[in-house]
């Protein structure tokens, strides 16, 4: 039977969890989760949780499923030992670097894959159980159909969420929050600027009203989805909410063991079941409710259009909350005529405790059955409850604080019985991963990497003094890179004496896969000299195709520290640019530990968000995907903000949608401390910009490059950013 994987950002909470039904609880300690400001389990709330839990057949998983600073990695390894010893069941984990200590430190230790992964199909599956991942948490963005599929051909447990608040963006592909204030959801500190009302624009057109929340989800709700998912084979079900209250976890992990308690009963009872849980779930915490994505059916009723803050009328007393493990009793006496207390449950785990008490004939209250149920019926706080009691004789006296004495032994024997029948969940054996590396050309100066959609960019940027293109993946201009572009960019490249090198989507879902392998064994074809790989999935879809050009990993990647870089140079990576969310005293550390060439994006608008549901077709369409007229084919759009900053949004050839940033990253006043650093190359984003600015960009850093031109330090520039280069994140 699948799993009820309930949330708790408190040990009231994972109580909670445990009293309503859940088969595991997910939690965080005070350290490395992606919910930084939940209240968080110590380490001795921790180990009640676990001792509470596994006394009752239950999973605990802790998340430490944020992006981690070299400087950090020595107490992740600790906190990893602790969790260990804790008898944790698994923990769930976005950052390579801690997948690694884990297989290395603590290798007896379940390793799931976190959302933040951005694990869409089965590639990307199949790339996590190679590493030595037991456990994967699909995006929330899939369809039945596609977990479906997924599920029917993997062996690997498989996670998806069935309830509560969704991000807009793909999870782990989200930098607004990051660039606009700091607090990165890379680190578990997300603002939700998504939760914030924008306007839509077109051109210098206002689409929508001042006050519409074009980027809020309507919290998701799949009761309806249940039964299928069940039968697709999905072996996790989660629930979100570990910065909710009791009530709200109570409630909401009751009504879908309702749900999945059902499953294999007639189809009235299931309905019945439904009916039940959607009337609990009316009455909790939501923006009002939908499962869209499942059903692979997005449209402006996705969103919560007006005001997100959500409401609650359920009280704590609505809910029913009771979860023990039955015990038998029996009394009789030992061996040396003293008197025994025997305990058993239903799984056949028995205890007993035998006192110095010699019962005699009793003259006027004898122990009955009736009476030892009195004494024993007093299990106040523990895990068991009273289910039947027997008594070999019921003439013999015993007094009450003898039989008191023995239940609370009985009671604590029968725990540590319990306890140590509990079987961890197995790891998967640490995966050795000593895959060939394709050397990519080396260069003793830096070197301009930019990346186009256009050939006209191509052929402005080969102009200019470009290295290397990256062509293709994921266009901003909603059109497909097919074989005539790719023929146009080889004579291009070949015309200027430059790299070639594809690039591929951020996002790889099963729908798109054949397009993508297409596209690359296209590109192979036309004399593409290296990959960059954007989604874990693309090393999978790699290694199939048989690729024999260089791979890199992409900043998508989330490569944050040295260690995580490592990892990616084990799976074959010739080189890496890492996350535009790392300092430059990160990249510096980056670049003295790992051998291989290091890249930076350091010109053009860096990408906030992307989206599978389209702003651009809710509000200037049809309002829903299916059908829409194209109007990102020929009109540019924008969302702005209070603050009236302008975030570009454009549609690639997916259908989804890509919010950048309101200014330009411009590292160009700081070319000399980046060459210092021991960074390789320099990428300038130029996907979606004229030939004129791309020419201008890169015949600016080729100067700087070249040594014909020295920048000299101004006014900082306010219509630009720096990014996080000087800046670290929260």
């Amino acid at each position: 039977m699948a799993e009820l994987l309930a949330p708790a950002g408190s040990l009231e909470n994972v109580f909670a969890a445990i009293e309503a039904g859940a088969d595991a609880v997910y939690l965080g300690g005070k350290s490395f989760n992606a919910r930084k400001f939940a209240h968080n389990l110590d380490e001795e709330e921790m180990a009640a949780a676990v001792r509470r839990a596994h006394l009752l057949g239950v999973k605990i998983y802790v998340t430490v499923n944020i992006l981690l600073a070299d400087t950090e990695l020595k107490e992740a390894e600790r906190y990893l030992k602790t969790l260990d010893a804790l008898q944790i069941d698994g923990i769930i984990v976005q950052d390579l670097a801690v997948a690694a200590i884990a297989h290395r430190v603590v290798p007896q230790l379940p390793l799931h894959g976190s959302t933040q992964m951005t694990v869409a199909d089965l590639d990307g599956v199949r790339f996590l159980e190679s590493l030595g991942f037991t456990q994967a948490v699909l995006a929330r963005e899939l369809s039945l159909t596609e977990i479906r599929d997924i599920c029917a051909h993997t062996s690997m447990y498989i996670e998806v969420f069935i309830h509560g608040a969704s991000c807009m963006s793909y999870s782990g592909q989200c930098l607004m929050s990051s660039f606009i204030g700091g607090r990165s959801g890379n680190r578990g500190a997300c603002a939700q600027p998504c939760r914030l009302p924008y306007t839509l624009r077109e051109g210098a057109a206002a689409v929508t009203p001042a006050d519409t929340y074009v980027l809020s989800l309507k919290d998701l709700n799949s009761i309806p989805y249940i039964d299928d998912l069940l039968d697709a084979g999905v072996a996790s079900f989660k629930i979100e909410g570990r910065m909710k209250g009791s009530t709200y976890v109570r409630a909401v992990t009751q009504a879908y063991r309702i749900v999945m308690d059902a499953h294999r009963r007639p189809q009235q009872d299931r309905a019945a079941a439904a009916e039940r849980a959607k009337t609990l779930l009316a009455d909790c915490f939501n923006r009002t409710y939908q499962h869209d994505f499942l059903a692979a059916s997005l449209s402006k009723k996705t969103l919560t259009v007006h005001n997100p803050a959500g409401r609650q009328t359920l009280q704590e007393e609505d809910v029913k909350k009771h979860r023990t493990i039955p015990l038998y009793f029996h009394g009789d006496v030992a061996e040396q005529g003293c008197f025994r207390l025997t305990a058993w449950d239903e799984d056949g785990h028995v205890a007993e405790a035998v006192s110095t008490y010699e019962p005699p004939v009793a003259a006027h209250r004898p122990a009955t059955a009736a009476y030892l149920r009195q004494q024993l019926d007093r299990l106040g706080p523990t895990v068991f409850s009273l289910a039947e009691v027997t008594i070999w004789d019921e003439t013999r006296m015993v007094p009450a604080s003898v039989i008191n004495t023995l239940r609370r032994q009985v009671v604590l024997t029968m725990e540590e019985v319990v306890l140590a029948a509990y079987e961890r969940p197995a790891a998967s054996p640490a995966a050795v991963i000593a895959a060939p590396v394709i050397a990519a050309p080396a260069s003793k100066t830096m070197r301009l990497t930019v990346r186009c959609d256009t050939p006209e960019g191509m052929e402005a940027a080969g102009q200019s003094g470009a290295d290397r293109i990256i062509f293709g993946g994921e266009s901003y201009h909603h059109r497909p890179f097919g074989a005539k572009q790719w023929q146009q960019a080889a004579r291009i490249a070949r015309q200027y004496g430059m790299e070639l090198w594809a690039g591929t989507p951020r996002i790889l879902k099963e729908a798109d896969r054949s397009q993508v392998e297409r596209e690359l064994e296209t590109a192979l074809r036309y004399g593409a000299t290296g990959i960059y790989a954007a989604a874990m999935g693309i090393f999978t879809l790699c290694q199939d195709l048989g690729v024999t050009v260089p791979v890199y990993a992409d900043w998508s990647l989330n490569i944050f520290n040295a260690v995580a870089a490592a990892a990616y140079v084990r799976c074959g990576c010739s080189g890496l640019t890492v996350s535009p969310e790392a300092t430059l005293h990160q990249i510096k550390a980056i670049c003295r530990h790992l051998s291989c060439p290091i890249e930076v994006l350091a010109e053009g608008r860096v990408e906030m968000m992307v989206t599978e549901s389209c702003a651009i077709s809710s509000f200037a369409g049809k309002g829903k995907k299916e059908g829409c007229p194209g109007r990102c084919l020929d009109k540019s759009f924008a969302l702005q903000d209070r603050k009236d900053m302008l975030f570009p949004v454009v549609t690639d050839q997916y259908c989804r949608n890509h919010i950048l940033n309101c200014h330009d990253l411009d590292m160009a006043p700081y070319y000399s401390d980046l060459a210092r650093s021991g960074i390789a190359a320099l990428r300038i984003e130029g996907r979606g910009c004229t030939p004129a600015w791309i020419a201008a960009q890169v015949q600016r850093y080729r100067r700087l490059a070249d040594g014909t031109e020295l920048m000299v330090l101004g006014k900082e520039n306010q219509h630009v950013t720096r990014g996080h280069f000087f800046h670290g994140i929260v």
